[in-house]
């Protein structure tokens, strides 16, 4: 607590505000990261349960060949839950208040990366949920199909 109040001692009233600013925005970044958890987390239990369905009742339409192609949707998904938990890691806040004292062009240089990282992973997070959500369609079908 001491040392955040080092650091208001550091910045103006501008400054805090600007920082208050930059640290809803990464916030909000976490909040949506955590809608990609949350859905990857629904997705991935969709696809386990089909999966297991379809073992237990249709044995005939599910061999090793079958159950090894749907290891591709499976470990997208399960590389978008854990880079999404990664992202969630508050690095910037921990640059900001817990490490030496820093002025508003450091936090701010900070920030912008920080957002950078976050906005490419995020993307990649998402990219990798869809990924995985067609190719377990198309793995659906390849195993309904006549």
């Amino acid at each position: 607590m001491e040392e955040t109040s080092q650091i208001y001692e550091v910045l103006t009233d501008e400054e805090i505000k600007y920082v208050n600013f930059m640290l809803q925005h990464l916030r909000t970044l976490d909040d949506k990261t955590d809608i990609i958890v949350k859905a990857s987390n629904g997705i991935l239990t969709l696809v386990v349960g089909i999966v297991a369905f379809l073992v237990a009742f249709a044995p005939h339409k599910v061999n090793s060949y079958v159950l090894l192609l749907v290891l591709v949707p499976i470990s997208s998904i399960l590389f978008t839950i854990i880079s999404s938990l990664l992202m969630l890691y508050p690095v910037f806040t921990q640059h900001v208040f817990f490490e030496k004292r820093r002025d508003l062009d450091e936090i701010e240089q900070i920030y912008h990366h920080s957002l950078r990282k976050k906005s490419a992973w995020i993307r990649a997070s998402v990219f990798g949920l869809i990924f995985g959500m067609i190719s377990f369609i198309a793995w659906f079908i390849y195993v309904v199909s006549p």
